[in-house]
């Protein structure tokens, strides 16, 4: 058995700097865009981002991903910088499409497919959004914050679809997996759609309870509005 080169210490100390280099694409990606995303999806990316760092160099095919990725984010970049956001999506999505088919079962194949269903979200392709938005879902099982994300931005993307029924079953599951301190605009949708399906008591708690619970939430001050 030959035995196994170790790296050098200028290897050593390059690979931060290539992962930084990526996170610093994908975090510069949403902090140019955190206008334009909504606060829903906006968690998702950034954790997703950060969760990558852990298995960026496990191996050939992790990084091959990641590298795509940051290709993919460039290119987005750059294209959005020169053509409306629509036709930027358009021309950047087969690049994201060959990551998260190509790779999915790698972590950076998972964010790749998570920021085109924003990108979809953002550009009104609402049902393409939710189908990725529900492929994503088994992938981050694990990663309960991004769970839980990923289950508002479905809520968001079916009552963008004015499809309520849908919209309610997964701010209910949102509602169910996050933590209470996050369940302010989780609530407030609910007390609306419960509204237009005609569950007023149900509208009526979902209101309450952000009074009760989020009293400093803008959620809180909407509420408040409406009853003065």
């Amino acid at each position: 058995m030959p035995p196994v080169k170790k790296k050098t210490r200028k290897e050593l100390l390059k690979e931060p700097d290539e992962f930084i280099t990526l996170s610093s694409r994908v975090l510069g990606w949403v902090a140019r865009y955190k206008n334009a995303i909504s606060y829903a999806v906006l968690g998702v990316v950034m954790l997703a981002a950060v969760s990558s760092g852990y298995v960026y160099y496990s191996n050939r095919q992790e990084a091959a991903a990641a590298s795509l990725l940051a290709q993919a984010l460039a290119k987005l970049e750059r294209l959005s910088a020169e053509k409306p956001k629509d036709r930027a999506v358009q021309e950047v999505s087969e690049d994201f499409r060959h990551i998260f088919n190509d790779y999915s079962s790698r972590a950076n194949g998972s964010i790749a497919r998570l920021v085109y269903a924003n990108l979809c979200y953002e550009i009104g392709e609402y049902q393409q959004a939710a189908d990725l938005y529900r492929a994503s879902l088994p992938r981050f099982a694990d990663q309960p914050l991004i769970h839980f994300q990923i289950l508002k931005s479905l809520g968001y993307t079916y009552e963008a679809l004015q499809d309520a029924a849908a919209a309610v079953t997964y701010f209910e599951q949102a509602q169910a997996a996050g933590e209470r301190s996050l369940q302010d605009d989780v609530l407030f949708h609910l007390g609306e759609l419960y509204g237009r399906l005609g569950q007023k008591d149900k509208s009526a708690d979902a209101f309450k309870q952000i009074l009760s619970e989020h009293a400093d939430s803008v959620y809180a001050n909407l509420v408040r509005q409406r009853v003065m």
